[in-house]
């Protein structure tokens, strides 16, 4: 367990420093995450040594060490088993007909929709021409870093790169995802649209998290996902996707 805890140590500090020059929220969580994995490891790595002295620091290091042990194989053990459950939802699963089509938002660049978020976008003018009788519904509030509502910055890429605006909703209220598909719902009940043929288009590591909130707001699951893009930042989204479903299961939307 020695040679772990300083192995982490060190490659979390070697990640924390390769997040430093990103600016972005997914970034930004990187560098959170790995300077606390850091740091805890780095902790249990310096009880190692100390276990070794005979006075009553050793007996205390010696007493530390098994709690952090057992605290660390537990949170090992839920992230390998969160993370599987994550991948195993990747895939898509529309359940048909579609006759709304809701895309989540995925953060900004000043007004510009970052790169996952344009996969997103792209998926769901796809689902559009496939379902061409669909009501599109795009959903995302205004970010304390954000100059406009994701919703606002989503409707005009996608008319600026040829969708059919008339087809297009925004929803620009919603802070998270649990928001961004109830006040999708209501949408659908003001417009008299039928929230059972629901389909959401979000990234693919969003997947298994959307089919546990669309079950507990009464929908039927149905799914539709988009490649993440960058891959050092997709394993970025996949581990902060891991605090995501924690925090879900806590809010009792399990």
């Amino acid at each position: 367990m020695k040679r772990l805890y300083q192995v982490l140590c060190i490659v979390s500090l070697i990640a924390s420093l390769i997040c430093v020059p990103f600016a972005t929220t997914t970034w930004r969580f990187g560098l959170l995450f790995f300077v606390t994995l850091c740091l805890c490891t780095g902790a249990m790595w310096k009880l190692y040594q100390l276990r070794e002295r005979p006075d009553s620091m050793g007996k205390a290091a010696k007493w530390l060490l098994c709690i952090g042990n057992t605290v660390f194989m537990a949170w090992l053990v839920s992230f390998v088993v969160v993370e599987g459950m994550i991948v195993s939802g990747i895939r898509s699963e529309p359940q048909e007909p579609v006759e709304v089509i809701c895309i989540l938002g995925g953060g900004l660049h000043g007004d510009q929709p970052t790169v996952n978020l344009r996969n997103r976008l792209i998926a769901g003018m796809e689902a559009m021409e496939e379902y061409p009788e669909a009501q599109v519904i795009v959903c995302g509030g205004q970010g304390s870093d954000e100059p406009l509502p994701e919703a606002e910055a989503m409707y005009n890429w996608m008319r600026e790169n040829g969708a059919d605006a008339s087809r297009i909703t925004k929803e620009t209220a919603s802070r998270d995802t649990i928001q961004n598909i109830q006040n999708a719902m209501e949408i659908c009940e003001q417009k008299g649209w039928d929230t059972r043929h629901m389909t959401v288009v979000s990234s693919r590591f969003h997947l298994f998290r959307i089919r546990h909130i669309m079950t507990n707001c009464g929908l039927t699951p149905s799914v539709i996902g988009a490649p993440e893009g960058n891959p050092a930042a997709c394993g970025l989204m996949y581990i902060r996707e891991y605090f995501s479903v924690i925090k879900l299961i806590l809010r009792g939307y399990w």
